[in-house]
């Protein structure tokens, strides 16, 4: 009975982490089109494209996000500020 209750909270905490990770479901479009979404994530001042120097507030941004962009042959990691990137995340799935 524990071990039932132990999974069922494990999924429920799970489930509210990557919510607030940005929308499960925004990342999962973003992986069939990187190039588009990292150059629209670029033209935006909501994220930060972290290229290995950047110094990222953890209260004021979400993340790292992790995209894998083909181009570039790597993972790049992405930092949303909070209260601006899910508005931007809305306006980039129109797009895609």
């Amino acid at each position: 009975m524990y071990y039932l209750i132990g999974i069922v909270l494990l999924v429920v905490i799970f489930y509210f982490i990557m919510k607030k990770q940005g929308g499960l479901g925004f990342w999962k479009k973003a992986t069939k089109n990187p190039e588009l979404v990292l150059k629209e994530l670029m033209n935006d001042d909501a994220w930060i494209i972290d290229d290995g120097t950047a110094k990222v507030d953890e209260r004021e941004y979400d993340g790292p996000f992790l995209l894998h962009v083909p181009s570039l042959g790597k993972m790049v990691k992405i930092y949303g500020k909070v209260g601006k990137y899910e508005d931007s995340q809305k306006r980039i799935e129109e797009i895609l």
